[in-house]
């Protein structure tokens, strides 16, 4: 499950509709390509491999190792391409129905707190209504310092899922949680 933080910055925008839901980005050409030239590589390494005639022995350890190499390179670049195609298929496929079937609910969270060199990272359990059960996603939130500050422990937040999508969007801000939490009094 992906949980997508909105820190907004009035009590009034966290009700407010979802909007446009970006797409995910793409990965860096070198990401995406970098199997392609490896493989090139490899396929020079073989072919010099099998021209050259009575190679030393030395010679033909390094060619040897140099095709090993290329054939190892290829084969992580070509699994990180699978691996990205495969997140942004999936990623794309959870925006296209929060922007044609979304759902907001009311949720709450539990969070536990780390400090880092540059602010605060908040990790914890968010929980909401979602069909007939109840769904429990993990999340993380790096509240940078200067930010507005996240949730604390038990907040409500307001959440949109959408059927058959495997993405939320969370919607936070403090002023808007103490008002829920005097409204339920």
């Amino acid at each position: 499950m992906s949980v997508v933080w909105q820190q907004v910055d009035t009590p009034g925008e966290v009700e407010a509709p979802l909007g446009e839901v970006p797409g995910p980005e793409r990965p860096g050409l070198l990401r995406r390509w970098l199997w392609l030239p490896a493989l090139l590589v490899t396929v020079a390494v073989y072919v010099a491999q099998r021209l050259v005639e009575n190679p030393s022995g030395e010679l033909e350890m390094w060619l040897m190792l140099a095709l090993m190499a290329g054939l190892a390179v290829t084969a992580v670049a070509a699994l990180v391409r699978y691996r990205d195609d495969q997140r942004h298929a999936t990623e794309s496929r959870a925006a296209e129905a929060l922007r044609t079937d979304a759902r907001a609910v009311t949720g709450s969270v539990t969070v536990s707190e780390r400090e880092l060199k540059d602010g605060t990272m908040l990790r914890g359990l968010l929980t909401y209504p979602r069909d007939s059960e109840t769904a429990e996603d993990t999340w993380s939130l790096l509240v940078a310092d200067g930010d507005e500050p996240g949730p604390r422990p038990g907040d409500p937040v307001a959440v949109w899922w959408a059927p058959g999508s495997d993405a939320v969007v969370v919607r936070y801000h403090r002023g808007w949680a103490d008002d829920v939490r005097r409204r339920s009094r």
